[in-house]
């Protein structure tokens, strides 16, 4: 896959993973109208992605009739396009509904830390994130400025949440970087086990994650760190779909079959054509990214699709 692919699969990560929850348990997904629900909920985000607020305030409507547990992105994804479209009662009112963990989890969003910050629902109950180490936090928040500073992607709101305006950006390359970030990440691990989110945060958790994605030129030490990857997202550390990834990098490196689909092969720029890398099970994929918190295999095409270089 070539550097601008790879850059995109990378901020796809990023931009999904924002408001992502943790691993479905497969016991919650049989029911068919699960299926549908999540299907609506990725629908209203494509709706947020186009900027069709009024289709997404009509999905968003319907989700929120469908009784049992909406996810916290859908629900963050909606609250947004009503934002967009002035309807402040409204949002109020959703956000009543909510019980007290979930409020948490939304009100901590830049949605209601950036934008609605005049919310008093969320300005009650609002509240730094308390870690375990905060100087190991900072030096791996750095890291993870500089794993993707130098694939073109400028933390900002990283940079401003943690107060480094003065921190300077690396100069060096993505494969020194990679390498320097891969080799004090083992060092981290060797001191302090694999870390979890009440050590570092989630933000820096999220930066974990993207370093050992980053390290194929250490496939087997990549590979060894899967099973505390997926510990972290059974654990709620991590989202499901950084499993997913780092398990289809794996494989698809391998010479061997994908799972989730996060993979593809013969990209064509030109002709905008992406083709699914070899995939286990095709029949069942969407349950599966279900379970992971992806979205609908067709709409990641369609995304691909929409994202490649011209």
């Amino acid at each position: 896959m070539n550097y601008k692919l790879r850059l995109l699969f990378t901020s796809l990560v990023i931009s999904t993973s924002i408001v992502s929850c943790s691993w479905r348990n497969s016991s919650e997904t049989n029911d068919s109208s699960e299926i549908e629900k999540w299907k609506l909920g990725w629908r209203l985000i494509g709706s947020s992605w186009d900027k069709n607020y009024q289709l997404g305030e009509q999905q968003f409507d319907s989700l929120l009739r469908i009784n049992g547990f909406i996810e916290t992105k859908f629900l963050v994804t909606g609250l947004d396009i009503l934002s967009e479209l002035d309807k402040k009662e409204k949002i109020i009112s959703i956000l009543s509904k909510q019980d007290q963990r979930t409020l948490e989890e939304i009100c901590s969003k830049e949605l209601f830390t950036k934008k609605l910050t005049d919310i008093q629902i969320c300005k009650s109950i609002a509240k730094d994130e308390n870690v375990g180490n905060k100087a190991l936090q900072i030096e791996l928040i750095k890291m993870y400025i500089n794993d993707q500073s130098v694939r073109d992607n400028i933390l900002s709101e990283i940079i401003s949440k943690y107060k480094l305006d003065e921190y300077e950006l690396t100069k060096a390359d993505a494969v020194s970087v990679d390498k320097m970030n891969r080799d004090r990440l083992k060092e981290i691990i060797r001191e302090f086990g694999f870390p979890t989110r009440q050590l570092v945060g989630k933000d820096a958790m999220q930066g974990i994650f993207l370093i050992i994605q980053h390290s194929d030129m250490d496939t087997e030490w990549q590979k060894e760190q899967l099973t505390s990857i997926e510990r972290a997202v059974k654990q709620g550390d991590m989202d499901g779909q950084s499993y997913a990834y780092l398990y289809d990098r794996i494989k698809i490196n391998s010479g061997e079959k994908q799972l989730y689909g996060t993979q593809f092969k013969n990209v064509d720029p030109v002709n905008r054509k992406v083709e699914l890398a070899d995939t286990e099970d095709v029949e069942n994929l969407d349950r599966r990214r279900m379970e992971v918190g992806m979205m609908p295999i067709h709409m990641y095409e369609q995304f691909m699709l929409k994202n490649l270089p011209k």
